[in-house]
């Protein structure tokens, strides 16, 4: 079955164990190989976004130079990597952001606050805070900023997809527990809902697994993991193109669960009202 076909009918699926699950881990994968939207041939290429963001880059880090991602990317065979879409390439989060960067920040200035548990899941999840001045948080617990990307890195809150797009933060900045790793973007040059895609995608999550280092129980995704893993970076219109067309997805994915919840439900009274009607007879 075609991809468009799939999922122009996905919502006519039996209630299947995890059906919406699956689809919404597909949706996820099928974004990050560049093939859940159209590609356009006007858009900027992603190399020349490349060279734009190292640039950028590299004026912010006061003119030190910066490196292109090293991923020896004349064999994609040798690195396991799909081929991407002409107009996409290959780099790492290390290279077009920063990775768990430091705020500097007045201490009576009120910030958000989140604990692993306000983390969501789920893609599309709200994102809640609490507050707190900045001088009872900024030691001892992971910074990030608005626009900022985080990713939960201990076991099981890794494997269950917990991470978010910081968004609606009090004072644009925060902090919270030290189980985040955090990407920023340089200069709004990549889109971070997209890079939240990446981050709950399953290749993402299940390349990581064999590498986690720590006992049972307790065991994290390495930092450099999530800064070298190599990134499938398209062109930026169509980052913003993936994500809207993710975010209409997974309403249909809500729509498709909330039928087949309805739909057990209406069965079990069924069945329950024919069992009683047994016992009557």
């Amino acid at each position: 079955m075609k991809v468009d076909t799939f999922f122009t009918n996905f919502d006519l699926l039996t209630d299947a164990p995890n059906a919406t699950a699956k689809l919404r881990e597909l949706i996820l994968q099928l974004a990050v190989m560049g093939k859940l939207v159209r590609q356009d041939p006007n858009d900027e290429p992603a190399s020349v976004l490349l060279d734009r963001i190292i640039c950028k880059k590299q004026q912010l880090s006061y003119g030190n130079k910066i490196q292109k991602a090293d991923l020896n990317l004349s064999n994609e065979e040798e690195l396991d990597l799909e081929i991407l879409p002409g107009n996409w390439c290959w780099t790492n989060l290390e290279t077009i952001g920063l990775i768990n960067p430091r705020n500097g920040l007045p201490d009576d200035l009120d910030v958000a606050f989140i604990p692993m548990n306000l983390i969501p899941q789920k893609y599309g999840n709200p994102l809640k805070y609490e507050t707190r001045k900045w001088g009872e948080v900024k030691k001892g617990f992971t910074h990030f900023a608005e626009g900022d990307v985080a990713i939960a890195k201990i076991t099981p809150c890794f494997q269950n997809g917990k991470s978010c797009v910081m968004r609606g933060l009090k004072n644009q900045a925060g902090a919270g527990t030290t189980e985040l790793h955090i990407f920023r973007p340089i200069n709004n040059l990549t889109y971070p809902e997209y890079v939240l895609i990446y981050f709950k995608s399953v290749s993402f999550i299940k390349n990581a697994i064999p590498i986690m280092t720590g006992t049972a129980g307790q065991k994290r995704v390495p930092n450099n993991y999530v800064a070298q893993n190599p990134f499938p970076l398209p062109p930026l219109a169509e980052q913003k193109r993936i994500v809207e067309k993710c975010d209409r997805l997974m309403s249909l994915c809500d729509r498709l669960e909330a039928k087949l919840k309805q739909a057990r439900e209406s069965r079990e009274k069924l069945m329950e009202v024919a069992a009683k009607q047994v016992l009557l007879n």
